[in-house]
């Protein structure tokens, strides 16, 4: 296809639009597993919680994808990369539709790997992208996460049960877990190979003699950690993403096991609420583009994500579903709703050429919360039985990143904010703040606590 002809703001528009469909059908099969999860656990005569172990090897994997994508970003073109992780991950789906348990562990694995697709994607975009629009234009690639969910909360659901009648075979089958998630891996597959028409444009500027090592990982890395702004956005990428976290592998289950209500149900929440997402990212990113910083934004999402979260915590069976839902919706317009502002913000930030590096080493902490998460949340459901204590303990990273992110930049130590001598030479209304939200949490986390024991 040569793009080379057309309008920068078609190609910027291919760009933004096809890296959106990759980021939907990439969410799709991260959110295949919870959905089949509870069918899986039934099926192998296993516990729930093991969801937890797999969430947690998934993002092992991604996290050595992370660090080490840069150089093979650079290398083989992003565009290739993008496909070659839809591939992967419909390859995981593959390996759940064998039924075989131990080989779980390798899908969890492909589909860890498959997590430097948005790394890619931020690489096209920063190329093709004017930096006063990357808010905008990051936020909306972003949707294909809400867009992504909502597909996989109709089409999975609709999938488990379907019955398919070949008429002169004489044969009706009905689709399982297994084959439902087959069925998703060759729809995923489909979307890689519509990508290829714009491989030759969108990777043009790979650099096939790029050498990848550790040092140059190691030399990303510590840029990251050393820049004062970079290390926050990690940080809010760490806190909101385990939030995240909790949200796509939990909820459903806690909807359905916890609160007792149907897949369907379960489903139709989860793609609603999902829906609201699409439009609170788009509205983020204009906010960041045209009236309030980045960093104040983050700031408020990771607050009013802490609030969200413990409300989920607070769910009870005989809640209507109007109130299950509008909570649900609280909770992804903040904890799922930050990424388009924080890649654009790491892309304005990163040097020429190391978009898709700085990026990666960003999400790399994304990846670790999302594999702490899940196992301590996992861990707290088998010890507890209780689905709302893994959502109150969640809050303590993003409630400590928002205090941060209202203060300027720090080039010192965060930890000298956490002790009390810190504390005290802030002025005495920030420290007054500090220490009431503080009080807040602790107070509404007892609460939680004193009604888990008594239900």
């Amino acid at each position: 296809m040569k793009l080379e002809r057309l309008d920068w703001r078609v190609v910027l528009a291919l760009a933004t639009v096809s890296m959106l469909l990759q980021q939907a059908f990439s969410y799709v099969c991260q959110l295949a597993m919870p959905f089949l999860a509870d069918r899986l656990a039934e099926e192998f005569e296993i516990s729930r919680a093991w969801l937890g172990v797999y969430l947690s090897l998934q993002n092992i994997a991604a996290i050595c994808a992370a660090l080490g994508c840069g150089a093979l970003i650079v290398k083989v073109g992003a565009l290739r990369i993008s496909q070659w992780c839809l591939l992967c991950m419909g390859a995981s789906l593959f390996v759940t539709a064998t039924g075989a348990l131990w080989l779980y562990p390798l899908g969890a694995i492909l589909l860890g790997a498959a997590s430097v697709s948005t790394p890619a994607s931020s690489h096209i975009l920063a190329r093709f992208c004017p930096p006063r629009l990357a808010p905008l234009v990051f936020s909306i690639k972003q949707t294909g996460v809400p867009v992504g969910s909502l597909i996989a909360g109709v089409l999975i659901p609709a999938l488990l049960g379907l019955g398919i009648t070949v008429a002169f075979l004489d044969l009706h089958v009905e689709l399982d877990a297994f084959a439902t998630a087959f069925v998703v891996g060759l729809i995923v597959y489909a979307m890689a190979a519509l990508l290829e028409p714009l491989r030759s444009h969108f990777d043009s500027d790979r650099k096939p003699d790029t050498g990848i090592n550790l040092a140059g990982v190691l030399r990303t890395m510590r840029y990251v950690v050393q820049t004062p702004e970079l290390r926050d956005l990690s940080m809010v990428a760490f806190a909101l993403g385990g939030l995240q976290s909790v949200w796509a592998g939990f909820f459903i289950l806690f909807v359905i096991d916890g609160l007792d209500r149907s897949e369907i149900e379960a489903g139709t929440m989860f793609a609603t609420a999902s829906l609201t997402a699409i439009g609170a990212r788009i509205l983020w990113g204009w906010l960041g583009t045209a009236l309030v910083s980045p960093r104040r934004i983050l700031a408020a999402l990771c607050a009013i994500a802490t609030a969200a979260a413990l409300l989920t915590a607070l769910y009870q069976p005989d809640w209507a579903a109007w109130l299950i839902l509008g909570v649900a919706i609280l909770y992804n317009v903040t904890s799922l709703s930050w990424h388009g502002v924080l890649l654009a913000e790491t892309a304005r930030l990163a040097p020429a050429g190391m978009v898709g590096g700085v990026t990666g080493g960003v999400l790399a902490f994304t990846s670790v919360a999302m594999m702490l998460y899940p196992a301590f949340y996992g861990g707290l459901l088998a010890l507890t039985g209780s689905y709302g204590v893994g959502f109150a303990a969640a809050v303590l990273p993003a409630l400590f990143i928002a205090f941060v992110l209202a203060l300027p930049p720090r080039q010192g130590s965060w930890f000298d904010l956490i002790a009390w001598p810190g504390l005290v030479r802030l002025r005495r209304p920030r420290a007054a703040a500090f220490g009431t939200i503080l009080l807040a949490a602790a107070a509404l986390l007892a609460l939680f606590a004193l009604l888990s024991t008594q239900s």
